[in-house]
């Protein structure tokens, strides 16, 4: 029986008459959801193409085009190189389809904007560099006196 069928596509079987037998689903919902990541991180502006997401993964562009385009499912190594990658990443989420994609923090500390911090802490050192200078300057003052 098995003789008779050939594989046309991945997605595809058919027999030697070339009459469809079959069509596979193209995706798993891992992949769907790992797809999901990608189109949300493309459009936090994380990664700019399928080149850039998979430098990030560590992983071919070739293989991440194959899953763009439906061609293959993610594997082992694309998804654990992405929850390595993107800590806030829900890996039960990723996984299962469960809960929330990003993950929850406990507290909002964890999503302040470390480059906001840096600038004001630069601005309050400037703040004490003039204040230092004016006090010096008011000694100075009091030593003329």
């Amino acid at each position: 029986m098995l003789n008779n069928i050939q594989i046309y596509t991945k997605n595809c079987v058919k027999n030697l008459q070339n009459t469809k037998i079959c069509n596979f689903p193209a995706m798993n919902d891992v992949t769907s959801r790992f797809l999901i990541i990608y189109e949300y991180l493309k459009e936090a502006k994380v990664v700019s193409n399928i080149k850039s997401f998979a430098t990030e993964l560590n992983i071919s562009t070739s293989l991440v085009t194959e899953i763009c385009k439906k061609r293959t499912n993610a594997g082992m190594v694309p998804i654990s190189n992405l929850l390595a990658r993107y800590k806030d990443i829900d890996a039960n989420w990723l996984l299962t389809g469960e809960g929330s994609m990003l993950k929850s923090s406990g507290s909002t500390e964890a999503n302040i904007n470390y480059k906001e911090l840096a600038e004001a802490r630069l601005e309050i050192i400037a703040l004490k560099d003039e204040k230092i200078e004016w006090l010096n300057k008011e000694l100075k003052k009091k030593k003329g006196l």
